[in-house]
């Protein structure tokens, strides 16, 4: 694969950006679609619209490109910022994943609390 002298970081939304990245980790759709809080169908679209400005053919082509890239220190600045992007979206979706669930917890009814009374 040659150089072409932009680099998915040029070429890509930032939310196409991301999307190429969590693919690339082995997330689905679905799943990426919950971490960036959209639905499917937007991640296909981005990623679909993300082949086409690439010329890339497929999703694994995607991410040969991504670590080409990364591995030839291609990336600037940006790089960083995206990543701190997606960690803080995570971090906020753990956050709410734990608050659902200790709500959860306390509206559940224990039966050793019975037990107690």
């Amino acid at each position: 694969m040659g150089y072409s002298g932009s680099t998915l970081l040029d070429i890509l939304s930032s939310e196409q950006f991301q999307t190429v990245i969590l693919l690339s980790v082995g997330l689905d759709t679905f799943q990426i679609a919950d971490l960036l809080e959209t639905n499917e169908w937007t991640v296909s679209s981005s990623l679909s619209d993300s082949l086409d400005r690439t010329g890339c053919r497929s999703a694994e082509g995607l991410t040969v490109r991504l670590i080409f890239e990364y591995e030839n220190n291609l990336y600037d600045e940006r790089l960083e910022k995206e990543l701190e992007e997606l960690q803080n979206t995570a971090q906020r979706m753990l956050r709410d994943v734990g608050s659902s669930l200790s709500a959860a917890m306390e509206s559940v009814e224990r039966p050793c609390a019975r037990w107690l009374m």
